[in-house]
């Protein structure tokens, strides 16, 4: 790490801590939400590529349940839908299906009394399967058993549908992107008995079918719809079109660097 960069981690970091001692960030996330999304944790340092360290993730989830007002993703949606009001709630998701998530991630959570949402790309799932991102980094990829998701619903998170083959929705057809939807959402329900109610896109970003792609999604039966590109939940947020926040615990030293950010956006919006 460049003198540069460590000035500026410690400066955000001094910051955020100031800001939420005096409880600035409760008053700019009022009548707001905030939905985070994890990837792949690791017992090692994280490392940037879509991995967190597991003493990182026990650091925000001890943050989230200390300074923040956590809650499920199905009941921040239900909000939404029926025009409730916000008040700084933040939900928990992981994306793609990592072994970690329940060998790592689980206890963690429960350690803090979180649940979390967690979107699996079912064909990942008890495959051998390696993610490009991951080959490119050098880095294996390790898939949850359907038992370990199964064990993950029984222990009240929710599981989520991201496509069977982790398809990139914005180069496929209508009609793949309606057999990734539908199968996955199937396969999940055959899995632990009770369908998906939320999807998250793959690779998280806009695409020009996006709106077709809703349509297909609310048909199939699903309540919400996730992009990951970072923002606030707004109480005016379409459920069909919801922003999560991806964390990346590399770019700070604690979570109070990362709420710097996190106060930024909220007072912009």
């Amino acid at each position: 790490m460049t003198l540069r960069r460590f000035l500026g981690h410690s400066v955000k970091e001094v910051v955020g801590r100031l800001l939420v001692g005096l409880g600035v960030h409760r008053r700019l996330l009022r009548g707001r939400a905030i939905v985070v999304a994890f990837h792949s944790i690791t017992p090692e340092v994280s490392d940037g590529a879509l991995r967190c360290s597991v003493r990182d993730f026990e650091r925000y989830c001890e943050f989230f349940a200390r300074h923040m007002k956590a809650e499920s993703f199905t009941s921040l949606v239900g909000r939404l839908e029926g025009h409730a009001p916000l008040d700084g709630e933040i939900s928990i998701t992981f994306d793609d299906g990592y072994a970690d998530n329940a060998e790592l991630a689980a206890p963690v959570l429960q350690r803090w009394s979180l649940h979390a949402t967690f979107f699996v790309a079912t064909g990942f799932m008890e495959s051998c399967q390696q993610a490009f991102w991951d080959r490119e980094a050098g880095l294996e990829s390790r898939w949850m058993s359907w038992p370990q998701v199964v064990q993950l619903a029984r222990a009240g998170h929710e599981i989520g549908a991201h496509t069977m083959a982790h398809a990139d929705l914005g180069a496929v057809s209508l009609s793949e992107t309606e057999n990734e939807l539908r199968g996955a959402r199937d396969e999940i329900e055959a899995r632990i008995g009770t369908a998906p109610i939320h999807f998250a896109v793959p690779f998280g970003r806009d695409f020009p079918t996006l709106k077709e792609a809703i349509g297909i999604a609310r048909a199939l039966g699903y309540k919400s719809l996730s992009l990951c590109r970072g923002g606030i939940v707004t109480p005016t947020a379409n459920p069909m079109r919801l922003e999560r926040w991806p964390v990346a615990p590399g770019q700070y030293f604690s979570p109070y660097g990362w709420m710097v950010d996190v106060i930024r956006a909220a007072a912009a919006t």
